[in-house]
């Protein structure tokens, strides 16, 4: 059909990776050959390639594939690592492919991936999306469940959703997670000796579940290891040690040496090997433009930081994952072409990039030079795939600085029996700080990726017991009953207090150091106004900060910090016993903002948060800087909270006033004060002249239009938008270009928010939210055009007819309990005379979306209680009832499958809904001018969990979770878009 052939994936690679200065970029020999894998016989079990080879290139093979064979390949992509990312490539890499699909012209090989992959109706070839965090980046991650899609995270955000938990996301939302990446799915784990729990779970539940075969995800790992065997494998070959780009990388000159420190005690061995990194990084940048610094903990990252920072101002940065991604952009679009590999020219002055682990995977930097503190064997090997990445230079040094008091941490007794086996390859070096760095003058370990694949190969075979002590202790990997499955299959209610935790089947059982996510905003000195505060612009994930608990509570507390913990995911807790935040003597903690969601918002004390708490505070109590945390930190620092909206599917929305400007004015001061005079003209203008919203937005544009100055800024035709601009200027581009801009006066906190269109991106999928747009529409033209939408999601899923029947059925009725003459009066703002009036009309005017600002929720209460409709009540209730009656006994669908799509459509009644009295039950319900009997008395089913149980059996936990997505999507879909069919 678009004329695609497998000869032009070559061609297809270079396109999408070859650089503007002309550079073309082929595919190495490895990655031709998987390729040819997967077309002949699906995706290999495991992919054997070291480090510096283009692993990530994965992603090009699989989209590929998938256009070429649109049938077989699965839809969406999970790109999985087991850190926090601070530098990640392999998103970068999935926006290139992205961008070169939705640019290239028609006749390109690229354009005729990009038709191969579209689908009926849809504009988009490929989304892509990066989960991060503990906090959720847009619920509203993926549209449409047909399109093909790129998502990059880690194991903590994609695992919890595939168990129907996912971190940071409401029990309502969770079904749709799950069934995104429970089928239909590719799942490729990169380093998979760090997630062998996580694989573990995975084998494990697909194996006890009923979902089909052929929509179960393909789990693929990726790792470089010697233990590797059988057909399932894909390995480099010869053809890829003789190529001149990857020969070179592979065989990149890297050596490394051992320096061991001297004279430490307990009391002075934190300040030892601080003092030991920093000297070694100084001695090697007198003869390497790029000194990397690695540290096994945040705390000694930091150390080491303030300790070159302070000797080189200007030449050294912190790259750690306790970060504000904010403040992360910012400091790469600083730094990053500075330090990334295939950078155009080095620094004119050396410079220092001190980081834990968290660059270990996914960041493609590249060092001239390395410290790092010691290690188990596998970190280390990924902190030399930074050093020379691409062996552009003829040597690069490491030094492995030791210490034996540091026993315990990190990486326990694989670290000190890593240390053992080196030093049979080489004596130490004893080194005191203070004294001269030795020249290296002694031939060094060879760590090029050929030779530690050779070192590693031969140990593997000939003493498989000491490979084992290097590896470390794999955490133990609990049981994984059917029972623990159906237990989190139930999503509302969730079963309470027998609901198993997923962590210990993402990362084993161990004593896991327990996460908030922290956020600083500019609050009011009246903590009674800091709720109403974040209801006007909820808190986001890119102004957050993951930080473990403990170290958040003494903080609090003025305490000293004693919890020392690094950058990985689902790390051990470590062997210390710190004093409890409430012990006596302690101070009192500083009150907090716990936040879920724009409903549930409270001023808590710090001695009552939980783990996984979303928690806010306010930007006089310090603690962060522009690197990250940093406890000591007493100065206040800026609310970012207007600059998290630049990039994604989330509403750009910022608060119209000094904030705004203030966290430009950090970054671009000219910019800020030409705002500034905007939003004060436009203000007046708004007040002298009674705007209303539109009239503002209009004002607020024809202003920024008039002003060249700002113009010049933002861009002339305020188009551009990527990961090379700065957060602010996405934001402010994203609010110029939007389509239906509002602005939102909130009146309980004194604040002006302007968004861009009015989806609310980032909100539950609340019964309220779901019954709003911009304009009202009609029950029925909103019905069928869920229909329509939904029955196209299922035929380009390659559905059965029966079920393409079934969704769609479903999609036709999902909706009818609104025709409760109460909810109509709550759509018509608690006005029942204006309802019955609109009922009266010819035809009657019964109406499935009120128009109403979906983010007010004061209005929707006050609605509410005029109109009479019963808190609590759930329409899809009453909507289940109605279909109950339409079904006829002798379709051919699957009645109890129609039934629960329609209970099930907001992510409720999985398995039950909550009971619910309603003082004024309605016994019937008028259609189209025959009345059903229905009862709103019975709120609840009791057979709903029955069916739920029996369904979940037929079609798969996932299986049904899939089903639901469909017609939920077709809805949100509609929605937003405001699609109607007469």
């Amino acid at each position: 059909m678009t004329g695609l052939h497998r000869r032009d994936f070559a061609a297809f690679y270079a396109q999408v990776h070859t650089t503007g200065d002309g550079d073309r970029r082929e595919p190495f020999p490895w990655q031709e050959q998987l390729l040819d894998r997967v077309l002949a016989g699906g995706w290999p079990e495991l992919i054997d390639v070291p480090t510096g080879l283009g692993k990530t290139s994965v992603l090009d093979i699989a989209i590929f594939a998938a256009a070429l064979d649109r049938g077989s390949v699965p839809r969406r992509c999970f790109f999985v690592v087991d850190r926090r990312l601070i530098v990640d490539e392999a998103y970068r890499h999935a926006c290139r492919l992205r961008d070169a699909l939705t640019a290239a012209s028609a006749d390109s090989v690229a354009g005729k991936v990009a038709a191969a992959l579209l689908v009926e109706h849809d504009e988009e070839p490929l989304d892509v999306t990066r989960m991060r965090g503990g906090v959720t980046w847009s619920w509203r991650w993926l549209e449409r469940p047909d399109r093909q899609a790129i998502v990059v995270g880690t194991v903590d955000q994609i695992g919890s959703r595939f168990l129907f938990r996912g971190y940071g996301v409401s029990d309502q939302l969770r079904p749709i997670d799950a069934a995104l990446v429970g089928t239909d799915s590719l799942i490729i784990v990169d380093e998979a000796h760090l997630s062998r729990p996580f694989l573990t779970t995975l084998a494990d539940a697909l194996a006890q579940d009923t979902t089909p075969a052929e929509v179960k995800p393909v789990v693929v790992t990726m790792t470089a290891s010697p233990t590797a065997q059988g057909p399932r494998v894909h390995r480099i070959t010869d053809a890829d040690e003789q190529h001149p780009v990857a020969g070179k990388r592979l065989h990149a000159g890297k050596t490394a040496h051992l320096v061991e420190v001297s004279e430490a005690t307990k009391k002075n061995n934190d300040q030892q090997v601080v003092a030991t990194l920093a000297q070694w990084a100084e001695h090697l940048s007198h003869t390497n433009p790029v000194v990397g610094v690695i540290c096994n903990t945040v705390a000694r990252a930091r150390a080491v930081f303030e300790h070159l920072h302070g000797a080189y101002p200007g030449r050294c940065m912190l790259l750690t994952g306790r970060i504000r991604p904010v403040d992360r952009d910012y400091l790469l679009l600083e730094w990053y072409d500075r330090i990334k590999a295939g950078r155009a020219c080095e620094p004119d002055d050396p410079v220092f990039v001190v980081a834990t682990q968290t660059v270990e995977v996914g960041a493609n930097l590249d060092f001239s030079a390395l410290v790092t503190e010691s290690a188990s064997l596998p970190p280390l090997i990924q902190r030399f795939g930074r050093l020379n990445r691409l062996g552009s230079a003829p040597a690069a040094p490491a030094v492995i600085v030791h210490t034996e008091l540091d026993r315990e941490g990190v990486y326990g007794e694989a670290r000190q029996a890593t240390w053992q086996w080196l030093t049979t390859l080489q004596t130490p070096a004893a080194f005191r700080p203070g004294t001269p760095s030795p020249s290296l003058t002694e031939e060094g370990i060879d760590v090029s990726p050929a030779a530690l694949r050779r070192l590693t190969a031969v140990m593997f075979e000939q003493d498989r017991e000491t490979w084992e002590q290097l590896q470390g202790a794999e955490a133990y990997t609990p049981y994984l009953s059917p029972a623990h499955l159906d237990a989190w299959a139930r999503t509302s209610p969730v079963p309470s207090p027998n609901d198993p935790s997923p962590a210990p089947f993402l990362h084993g059982l161990q004593r896991e150091v327990p996460h908030v996510s922290l956020a600083w905003r500019e609050l009011a000195r009246d903590e009674e106004k800091w709720c109403q505060a974040l209801e006007a612009l909820p808190v986001m994930a890119e102004e957050s900060i993951e930080v473990p608990l403990l170290a958040v509570r003494q903080w609090l507390s003025g305490q000293q910090i004693t919890a020392r913990f690094a950058d990985v995911e689902g790390e051990p807790s470590p062997d210390e016993t710190p004093r409890s935040a409430s012990s006596p003597g302690d101070g009192v903690p500083r009150r907090v903002v716990r936040f879920r969601s724009r409903e549930l918002v409270e001023v808590i004390g710090g001695d009552e948060i939980r783990p996984g708490d979303r928690i806010v505070v306010p930007v006089s109590y310090g603690g962060c800087d522009a690197f990250g945390w940093n406890s000591a930190l007493r100065q206040a620092l800026r609310d970012i909270g207007d600059l998290c909206g630049g990039n994604g599917k989330r509403r750009a929305a910022v608060r119209l006033g000094p904030t705004l400007t203030a966290a430009i004015a950090a970054h671009d001061p000219e910019l800020a004060g030409a705002l500034r005079e905007v939003v004060d003209t436009a203000e007046r203008d708004r007040q002298a002249e009674q705007m209303d919203a539109g009239a503002y937005c209009r004002q607020i544009e024809q202003i920024l239009r008039a002003r060249p100055d700002v113009i010049e800024v933002l861009g002339a035709d305020l188009d551009h938008d990527g990961d090379d601009v700065p957060p602010h200027l996405a934001v402010l581009r994203r609010l110029a270009l939007a389509k239906k801009p509002k602005v939102e006066e909130h009146l309980a906190s004194g604040t002006v928010v302007l968004t861009s269109d009015i989806t609310s991106y980032g909100e539950d999928d609340s019964a309220q939210g779901s019954s709003t747009a911009r304009t009202p529409m009609r029950l029925d033209d909103h019905q069928w055009a869920v229909r329509k939408r939904a029955e196209e999601f299922a035929r380009n899923l390659q559905l059965p007819v029966p079920l393409v029947q079934a969704v769609g059925l479903a999609a036709l009725w999902h909706d009818e309990g609104k025709r409760d003459e109460r909810f109509q009066a709550m759509l018509h703002g608690g006005d029942r005379w204006a309802a019955a009036a609109a009922e009266a009309e010819d035809p009657p005017r019964i109406l499935a979306k009120s128009g109403m600002n979906p983010l007010d929720r004061q209005l929707f209460r006050a609605a509410q209680q005029r109109a009479g409709y019963p808190a609590g009540m759930r329409h899809e209730a009453l909507s289940a009832q109605i279909a109950d009656a339409l079904l006829d006994d002798t379709t051919t669908v699957d009645r109890n499958l129609v039934v629960h799509l329609i209970a099930a459509h907001h992510g409720y009644n999985r398995p039950l809904l909550k009971p619910v009295t309603d003082p004024s039950p309605v016994t019937g319900i008028q259609r189209h001018g025959e009345k059903i009997e229905v009862d709103t008395a019975r709120s609840i089913d009791w057979s709903s969990p029955q069916r739920f149980t029996n369904l979940a059996s037929v079609y798969g936990r996932w299986g049904l979770a899939r089903l639901e997505a469909i017609v939920r999507l077709a809805d949100i879909w509609c929605s937003a878009r405001e699609e109607h069919e007469a």
